[in-house]
Parts: C-alpha cells; structure tokens; sequence
C-alpha cells in the first residue's frame, strides 16, 4: 500500500532535483566559466548550494517506518561529486547529515541517517578523484549510494524483509532519475560550453588570442571614463609590422600567422598586467596603457620595440628572421584634451604614420609628432 504514495513522493523529489539542475547550470553559467576549474570560494559556495537542495529534498521525503523518510537527497551529493569535485560533495553530505539530526530529532535512526550521509560523501568524493568521465562516475556514485541505502533501510526498519518492501521501487526511482539527471546535466553543462565558446569568439582574436577591435574600442571607453573620473591619464600605443605583407609573400601564410603569434606573445610579456593588449586587425595591434603619461608609454614602447627587434622570429620551417614593429603612442589629456575614444585612436594612428614615414622600427609620440608639423 505504501508503493503508490512512495513513488508519487519520489517522483516530487525528481521534479524538484531538475529545477535544482537548472538553477546551479544558470549560477555555473555566471559565475564559473566552462572549462575552468572551481576556486575555493567557489568549491565551498557549491558545496553549500547543493546542501541547501539536498535539504529541501529531505522537506519532502515519504515516510516508510520510525524515524526513517525516503527521498533523493543522495543524488545532490553525487551531482556535486561529480560536476564540482571532492570538496562540494564533502561539505554537501556533511550539511545532510548535520540537517538530519538537527530537524528530525535525535534518534537511533537519524544517526544511522546521518552516518549513511557521510559515508556517501566520503565514498562519492574518493571517486570524483579518479580519471573516469562523469557518466562513469555518477554511475558508480548512485549505484554506491543505493548500497549505502539498502544498508540504512535493512538497519533502520529492522530486517531485510521490511526493506525489500521498500527498496524495490526506491531502486527503480534512483536509477531512473540519476539516468535522466545526469543527462539533463550534460545538456546544461554543453549548453554553458557553447555559450563561453561564444562569449570568447566574440571579445577575443582567433589566432592570437588577444582581445579584437570591438573589445579593445569597449575598453577604450571604458578607460577613458575612469580616466576622466579620477584625473588620471591614458595612454594608447598603436603598432605594425613593418613589411609584413612581404614576410607573407616571400614565406608564405603559414609564417606570416606564427610572427602574428609570436608577436602577440611578445606583446603581453612586455605589457603590465592591468594593460589591454589587442589585435586590431591584419598585422596591426594596440596596447591600452591605464594610469599612464605619454612619457611613460614612449618607454613602454620602446621596451616592446626592443624585444620585438632583438630576438627572430621562428617561421614554421624552423627558419629564423628578423621583424621589427613601428609604434605610434598618443595620450589622455596630454596630447588630447576631450575625452574621446576616436580622438586619441586618430592620434595614435598619425603617430604610427610618421614612424613609418620616417624611417620604420621606431616609437613616435603623437606630441612631437605634432609639433614637427
């Protein structure tokens, strides 16, 4: 008599666990981006995020002898075994089995309970440790879980013919909605892959992996208000290969793709940390120089002038040759007054033009530039 109300009551649990499913892929979307891995802060909030599911979980268990509720708890300690790591699945089994106690009364069976729990987290955490994809891992989780289970049921109703009442239709519920979970997880979890591919393809260069022109002219913007905001300068280096189309012709576009790689690695090497570097497109670049004067960004130039003449280039074939960039800096008041992204830009590039009239390999400054005319 009690199968009916049991699985209706299992059924509930499922279709909660799927929002819950949906929820966490919604925050791991936001705040934890696919492919990377979760930080601390991050390993403790989805450990307690998870906990809080698994407790609203344990709000609508069926009862199915004293002290004793079926549910589907278990499953968030696997789900974040699995999805998050060792570390949310300890602290989420660890808030089941200290919820356990604390809102079912201090008993023989919410012990047994709360034992069980953590022998889940324990067991789910040592497995999310070992190099098996996720279905492996969530297999072997639930199927561990639903030993831990029948262990629970035979101990707390007293013998293995009043569990087998029960476990049977458990064992069906568990099976199934760790099936369905797992595959609804995969489906958020390649939906929020796709979705960061796409954030990155849209801010960032496909071959150099710097950030593109409409990302450097976002950040342009953005600078320039806080420069303006907090009475500091900025600064912009705008840069080219020199002759880069006959390094294309004479080696081919295999070569002329690694000097853009390379460059592009040369340039975050010699740039600060806080400073954006992108490729504007084809062989020219710029450097974004936050909290900056245009004295400042004529050495930094320089500095990257120098790295970039004094060490080759290494081509495909394994060949060796010399590149070396013409750079035009301008800055924010200094040089340009307005706070005006394309002002400064068109300074920049002036002074990028007069390097390269003047002789190539070389940092001019739009100020002096300015001042030759």
């Amino acid at each position: 008599m009690l199968i009916t109300p049991l699985a209706s009551s299992l059924f509930a649990n499922f279709c909660i666990l799927a929002t819950f499913v949906f929820i966490a892929g919604m925050l791991s979307k936001r705040y934890v981006p696919a492919g990377h891995a979760f930080s601390l802060l991050g390993s403790v909030n989805a450990g307690l995020l998870f906990g809080i599911f698994g407790i609203v979980l344990m709000s609508y268990s069926f009862p199915v002898g004293h002290h004793t509720y079926a549910n589907l708890r278990h499953l968030t300690i696997v789900l974040a075994a699995t999805y998050a790591g060792w570390l949310p699945s300890l602290i989420c089994s660890v808030l089941l089995a200290v919820s356990r106690v604390l809102f079912y009364q201090l008993n023989y069976e919410s012990v047994s309970a709360a034992v069980s729990l953590l022998v889940s987290g324990l067991g789910c955490c040592l497995i999310s440790r070992l190099p098996w994809d996720r279905l492996r891992k969530m297999t072997v989780s639930n199927l561990l879980n639903l030993i831990i289970i029948l262990a629970t049921l035979v101990n707390n109703l007293g013998g293995w013919n009043a569990a087998m009442t029960i476990y049977p239709v458990q064992l069906i519920a568990v099976l199934g909605a760790g099936l369905v979970i797992y595959y609804i997880a995969e489906y958020i979890q390649r939906s929020n892959e796709l979705y960061s591919q796409l954030q990155i393809s849209a801010t960032t260069d496909y071959l150099t992996g710097l950030h593109n022109l409409q990302q450097f002219h976002r950040y342009l913007d953005l600078e320039l208000d806080r420069s303006e905001r907090r009475s500091e300068p900025l600064s912009l280096l705008v840069l080219d290969i020199d002759h880069f189309k006959a390094i294309n012709d004479t080696y081919g576009h295999p070569a002329g793709d690694a000097v853009l790689k390379q460059l592009a690695h040369r340039l975050r090497s010699h740039s600060r940390s806080y400073d954006y570097v992108s490729r504007n497109g084809g062989e020219e670049f710029a450097v974004l120089l936050p909290d900056c004067s245009l004295a400042m960004a004529r050495r930094a130039g320089e500095r990257i002038r120098s790295a970039v003449a004094d060490e080759r280039f290494t081509l495909p074939s394994g060949q060796k040759i010399p590149v070396t960039i013409s750079i035009g800096a301008a800055s924010y008041p200094q040089v340009v007054e307005e706070a005006s992204g394309e002002l400064l830009f068109q300074y920049a590039d002036q002074a990028l033009y007069e390097a390269k009239n003047s002789g190539r390999n070389r940092v001019v400054a739009a100020q002096a530039a300015h001042m030759e005319r």
